[in-house]
């Protein structure tokens, strides 16, 4: 229909959808990149790896739920955003490898369907990590497994992940203070690779934490969600530099919606989105406090954390789960207070 006709186009790096309509009440923005880089697969029931962009081609196979891939460029397609991704060749949960020749293949994947907003895979996040592997992780000049080793991380540094790629089926991430560290080892990715063997047996950086499927963890991401200030006083600057102007001092026991997060001198910071008070009230003024960009952009930024430090402990996950899985009456109390009391929403990740 004319909807379709009207959403279809390309991009040479990357899709946009189309979030809200234009008024001249709203200033935007009204659309949202769809990142490349690697994607896990959440379809539980297969997701069709085709030869080419269109819906109706040749299926080369199906990828598992949980299987990573690297989306290196996306179209529209219809109400479909469409990625092409390249593939490593491991074997698949029942042992049956999609086998193209060679160490991986390229297709295509159905991402986004823009109707009803159903994903096919979820983009391994970008932003703040803290490295969870003993002894430590390296970092490398190039993105390759056996690139040239330039330093290390201790357990518990934080990091700044601004791009992720595969290789050898291994996830890597590049860090804004420059070079490449490994992220984590997918699932059965080691049965397929040398160098994953590797690293598994910590030649480059560490065991790593297990999964129950056997893959490593390296480093974890800083979850988005709402945050609780556990330190009186705590500045909200208007960018992501601590030494920017201060819009707001929040005090203790205050919840904080955060939507991004990004590293500063090792110090973890948050993009605060909606500011709530401990008696569930709105902070009256915090739209009105320098908070807002001039396009409507949020630029209010907090610290959460450094090594040795907190300003804030997150107590529920974005998407509403709760920190520990807590059930009780309190936890149920609190867990509806927090989605039914009004918020001040200042921007969206």
């Amino acid at each position: 229909g004319n909807s379709s006709r009207g959403l279809e186009r390309r991009l040479s790096t990357g899709s946009s959808l189309l979030e809200t309509t234009a008024t001249d009440e709203d200033s935007g923005p009204w659309t949202e990149p769809v990142p490349l880089g690697v994607y896990r697969i959440n379809f539980g029931g297969g997701l069709p790896l085709r030869e080419t962009p269109e819906r109706d081609s040749t299926v080369l196979g199906k990828l598992d739920r949980g299987r990573c891939v690297e989306v290196v460029q996306t179209q529209v397609k219809g109400d479909r955003v469409r990625a092409r991704v390249i593939v490593p060749n491991v074997p698949q949960e029942d042992d049956e490898e999609i086998k193209f020749g060679g160490k991986f293949t390229s297709g295509w994947i159905s991402l986004l369907n823009a109707l009803t907003g159903s994903s096919g895979a979820s983009p391994v996040p970008l932003g703040a990590y803290v490295v969870v592997a003993e002894p430590g992780c390296v970092i490398t000049e190039g993105g390759r497994l056996d690139s040239k080793v330039k330093g290390s991380l201790v357990p518990g540094s934080c990091i700044e992940v601004v791009a992720t790629r595969m290789e050898e089926g291994v996830v890597r991430g590049l860090i804004a203070s420059g070079g490449h560290v490994t992220l984590f080892v997918p699932p059965r990715a080691q049965r397929e690779s040398a160098v994953a063997n590797a690293i598994i047996g910590g030649n480059s950086g560490g065991d790593g934490n297990n999964n129950n499927a056997g893959g490593r963890m390296f480093a974890m991401p800083v979850p988005l969600g709402t945050y609780q200030i556990i330190q009186n006083g705590l500045s909200v600057t208007t960018g992501i530099s601590s030494s920017s102007s201060i819009t707001l001092k929040l005090p203790l026991d205050t919840s904080v919606e955060i939507v991004e997060t990004r590293v500063e001198d090792g110090r973890v910071r948050g993009r605060v989105c909606a500011v709530i008070n401990e008696d569930g009230q709105k902070v009256v003024g915090y739209e009105r406090a320098g908070s807002m960009g001039s396009e409507g952009t949020t630029t209010g930024w907090i610290h959460l954390f450094e090594p040795n430090q907190r300003w804030a402990k997150i107590i529920c996950f974005k998407g509403g789960r709760p920190v520990g899985g807590g059930g009780g009456p309190s936890s149920r109390k609190r867990r509806a207070s927090l989605s039914t009391r009004p918020v001040i929403r200042t921007g969206e990740h």
